[in-house]
């Protein structure tokens, strides 16, 4: 129970955090900033010299704020220092960063509203500055101006700092809490009275032991379990708890699914993560695009900020966010009014949505109050932008900027809810000792040594290994081996030794501060033992006159044979040569035999020992098909060396590798035998093995080949079809195997050149659109499947049908002809005759004129009467097509009161039909922007051509190659007519 002075006490308190309660914490902020600016900014100008570099590289190092590395080292701080927050044993600011003590174990720190927290590498708590409602944890109310242990728990991981509350990790996973009440529930123990104090660490969710990760502000709380399930607590007026309400919470709230989430920051009004897949998202207030989805409307739940998925660090702060991608670069957006983002080139107020900070790409993490912000990049070096404290109340750097002399630290906080920054810089090792062991079994290219690192120098994770030269003093310039880190002894081994060759040998260790050296060692390289090639190891039916190979060592000057029979020597000769012939041998039985180097007195391992089997023959040596060959007929001939004059030979087939259910089991003469009527796309194994009288060799080794697939049957167009309507579909009968199709079509019937050569994936029918009108065409078809093919089908073909007929003149719906009129029309591919019909009806039932078998693209009409809509049609055939004669459209003219035709053109084209190149003849009549268009046959406009200048003949030169076979419509327009052309392009 709480003595009654420390309840009076507490209720004096609540008093003074009532009134920043009341009112809204915009007003709060607002007010900070004022004084922000007018007293409250940091010096670093003194120190803070080096402008943002630009680099495009990114270093190697480990410095992950968040992800609590072995990182450990000495405590800095500077900033506001009224109630001994910086921990240097005074209240006085601090204008330039100050080491706090000597010691040199700090792990982790963070930051408060006149107070700090940390915790030591042997796990112990610690806190200082303020604590007025119990913010340091430590059992009282009395504030402090130096670090101060906080009880004797000596087991916690982690721990983070709000405005007067914090939250802490211990090692079994347990999440604990202490501070201030206030908002409601910010503690996380829905026991605990509203703005009451706890001045102790308590646990919350007691059922929790898995909590890896925990932020804090001024009004909320969040904790991260193990495996990436996230909750919050505390004040959710603008949704900034994320869980889709208003309504605060007293207790963690788990915030969208189980296991998703990797990284999270909160702050008063709205939090940041970063979910598994690398996604960012964000809720709560958004009054500045601080939560970067492109609005300032708030959000209640998370929403995603864009689509990129390759983000690693967020912090939210005052108004605005910032983040990190995997890349190193810095992202930021949110308010840009007073003090900037980072990036002087952004001139927007409020910035919406993520936009990069500069060039640089080694980030690492970011911390800071808003207005006022600081970073570390991977190579440990300190920045800082904004307004800056306690020296000059004005100065603003408006991109991030270099703090001399800071190239090591690891952890940095400085919290919206503070005035104050705290880091640790990384503990400087010393270089550390190593002694070199004996060095043991040496090959001609090997040997084994190692160390014993005595001292790491204190850095945990220093180097060590061997290193090797064949000069004196071998340093890690040279040959080395890593093995491992730490202390203690390891053991390497030395490769790629030249052989018969003296090498020098030191352990070495590396850290930070350098590379150590063991005592030198010395040992010389043994030579190559010889490498047996033949006979193979295992072999059987080996001559008696074999002689033994093996490869030559070129150290060597001599070789020592040995072959043993039943386990015996039965030679051991030394030959100057890499063969050997023994003449002893009998037949059918096994020898084993090695071979040793010499070089004067010197000698290597030996080398392997290899047996062989003795007998009359060689093993078969196979021909066709070759070995693993693939589309062979079914109908085909095994061939194979002849072995001994006058043997015979037995010859297996199978689909089996072990030959059980042989296909062919056969004993012959020849050579050779015929295969046929194989499987399709079957793989089948076959051997052979060479007799004479009771003897007989090895089986030959195994070789594999497999058939083609089956051929299919082509269905449509049917062959010799003729007037096949374009696009053709083409058509076939499902092979056996369902695979792939091949599809060729060409002109010729030996497919020298293709139109068409296109793989269709288990589809047995193909609209072919690449064709010509009235042209003969061969198509055939096979199964194919990546390198498998199968058999071409027949080989079939058709003719398509002649394109359809286009009318020229008169011009659809024309006015005002006379009564004699040429009409045209355009040619057609393959055509032999024209029918050429006027009538006064659309039906051709009242018949004008009709006149067939006409050669040309013309004919002239007279005799027309005056003023009569007429309706014409052209058809066209040839013999090919007898019975099938394909219409034009049907056109309409009328005819004028009078015979005199109005034949003025402004644009002709020529020729028409196209050829490859096309002369447009235009006459401007009048100055200004004329356009000419070029239309296709379904209305799209494929090209325009401005035309401008003084009144006269224009020529413009088309190439019709750049279009396909087909009608086209030319509109010249004018600033007072519009003319229409038609244009048919026939290759």
């Amino acid at each position: 129970m709480k003595s009654f002075l420390q309840i009076n006490i507490n209720l004096l308190r609540r008093k003074y955090y009532l009134l920043a309660s009341n009112y809204s914490k915009e007003l709060f902020i607002s007010a900070s900033f004022a004084i922000f600016i007018i007293f409250l900014t940091s010096t670093i100008i003194s120190f803070a010299q080096e402008p943002l570099s630009g680099k495009e590289t990114i270093s190697k190092g480990q410095h992950l704020q968040s992800d609590l590395l072995n990182n450990y080292g000495t405590l800095w701080g500077w900033g506001g220092n009224s109630k001994g927050e910086i921990g240097n044993g005074t209240n006085e600011n601090v204008k330039y960063p100050l080491q706090i003590g000597k010691d040199y174990n700090w792990k982790v720190v963070t930051t408060g509203m006149n107070y700090t927290i940390a915790i030591k590498n042997d796990g112990s708590l610690w806190g200082w500055g303020s604590n007025f409602v119990g913010e340091l944890g430590n059992g009282s109310l009395n504030s402090i101006n130096v670090p101060q242990k906080s009880g004797n728990v000596n087991d916690w991981k982690y721990v983070a700092s709000g405005m007067r509350h914090s939250l802490a990790i211990r090692e079994d996973g347990t999440l604990w809490s202490w501070g201030y009440n206030e908002p409601k529930g910010i503690l996380g123990d829905s026991t605990v009275p509203d703005l009451e104090s706890v001045i102790s660490p308590i646990r919350i969710e007691k059922t929790w032991n898995d909590v890896s990760y925990v932020d804090a502000s001024s009004n909320i709380s969040c904790a991260m379990r193990a495996g990436g399930t996230l909750y919050f607590w505390g004040s959710n007026i603008l949704g900034q708890l994320g869980d889709g309400t208003n309504i605060s919470k007293k207790h963690p709230a788990k915030i969208g699914n189980e296991g998703e989430w990797l990284k999270v920051s909160c702050e008063y009004g709205h939090s940041l993560a970063i979910k598994k897949d690398g996604t960012l998202w964000a809720w709560g207030r958004n009054n500045y695009g601080e939560l970067g989805d492109g609005t300032t409307i708030n959000k209640k739940s998370p929403v995603q900020i864009g689509s990129e998925n390759d983000w690693k660090f967020v912090y939210s702060t005052v108004n605005r966010s910032y983040a990190i991608k995997k890349n190193g670069t810095l992202w930021a957006w949110g308010d840009n009014q007073v003090i900037p983002l980072g990036d002087s080139t952004i001139v927007s107020a409020k910035v919406l949505a993520p936009i990069k900070i500069g060039k640089d790409n080694d980030w690492e993490s970011i911390s800071g109050l808003g207005y006022h912000m600081v970073g570390i990049k991977i190579d440990g070096t300190l920045w800082t932008w904004g307004g800056q404290m306690f020296d000059v109340p004005d100065q603003i750097f408006k991109v991030p900027t270099k703090l001399k002399n800071f190239n090591d630290v690891c952890m940095i906080s400085n919290k919206p809810e503070s005035y104050h920054t705290m880091f640790i810089k990384r503990h400087i090792p010393s270089l550390p000792e190593v002694v070199t062991l004996p060095i043991i079994n040496v090959s001609d290219s090997t040997a084994e040594s190692g160390g014993n690192v005595t001292n790491d120098g204190k850095e945990w994770d220093c180097v060590r290994g061997i290193c090797w030269a064949e000069t004196p003093n071998p340093t890690i310039n040279d040959s080395i081996t890593v093995d491992g880190h730490g202390v203690g002894e390891y053991q390497s081994t030395m490769k790629f030794l030249k052989p018969f060759t003296k090498y020098y040998v030191r352990a070495f260790v590396t850290n930070s501060v350098g590379t150590a050296y063991g005592q030198e060692e010395t040992f010389g390289s043994k030579l190559p033992s010889p490498i047996l090639l033949f006979p193979k190891n295992g072999n059987y039916n080996i001559p008696l006159d074999v002689s033994l190979l093996w490869k030559k060592v070129t150290l060597a000057q001599k070789y020592r044979v040995q072959i043993y029979s039943s386990s015996k020597i039965i030679s051991d000769e030394i030959t100057s040569d890499t063969s050997y012939k023994f003449d002893k041998y009998e037949t059918m039985n096994q020898y084993d035999w090695r071979v040793q180097s010499i070089n004067g007195s010197d000698s290597s391992y030996w080398s392997d020992m290899w047996n062989f089997t003795t007998s009359k023959f060689y093993p078969a040596q196979l021909l066709k098909p070759g070995r693993d060959t693939i589309n062979i007929p079914i109908d085909c001939v095994l061939s194979w060396k002849e072995n001994i004059a006058g043997c015979k030979y037995n010859m297996q087939l199978s689909k089996n590798i072990n030959f059980t259910n042989s296909e062919t089991d056969t004993t012959i003469s020849e050579t050779n035998f015929k295969l046929s009527k194989l499987d399709y796309l079957q793989l089948y194994n076959w051997r052979i093995r060479a007799i004479e009288g009771v003897d007989s060799s090895d089986w030959s080794p195994v070789w594999k080949f497999s058939t083609l697939m089956d051929s299919v049957n082509l269905t449509s167009p049917t062959d010799l079809s003729k007037n096949q309507n374009l696009p053709v579909n083409m058509s076939w009968a499902e092979g056996i195997y369902k695979k792939d199709y091949r599809l060729q079509i060409s002109v010729t019937n030996d497919f020298a050149t293709t139109n068409t050569d296109t793989l269709i994936s288990k589809t047995v029918n193909a609209d072919v659109k690449n064709l010509n009108n009235c042209q003969k065409y061969f198509w055939r078809v096979r199964n194919e499947s990546g390198d498998t093919l199968g058999y071409w089908s027949e080989i079939w073909q058709f003719k398509t049908r002649m394109s359809d007929m286009l009318l020229m003149y008169p011009e659809n719906t024309q006015t005002g002809l006379a009564q004699e009129i040429n009409f045209k029309w355009y040619p057609v591919i393959g055509a032999e005759y024209y029918q050429l019909q006027i009538s006064k009806n659309d039906q051709f039932t009242n018949m004008v004129y009709s006149k067939d078998s006409i050669t040309a693209t013309e004919k002239l009409v007279p005799d027309l009467e005056k003023d009569i809509l007429y309706y014409w049609r052209v058809r066209v055939w040839n013999t090919e097509s007898i019975g099938t004669a394909y219409w034009s459209e049907v056109w309409t003219f009328r005819t004028g009161e009078t015979s005199v035709q109005d034949e003025s053109e402004y644009f002709q084209i020529v020729p028409n039909p196209a050829s490859d190149n096309v002369v447009i003849k235009v006459n401007l009549i009048e100055e200004g922007q004329s356009t000419l268009s070029i239309i296709n046959s379904n209305g799209m406009k494929i090209k325009e051509i401005n035309i401008t200048g003084e009144t006269g003949l224009r020529l413009i030169n088309l190439n019709a190659r750049e279009f396909a076979n087909g009608l086209y419509f030319f509109q010249l327009q004018t600033p007072t007519v519009v003319e229409n052309k038609k244009l048919m392009i026939v290759k």
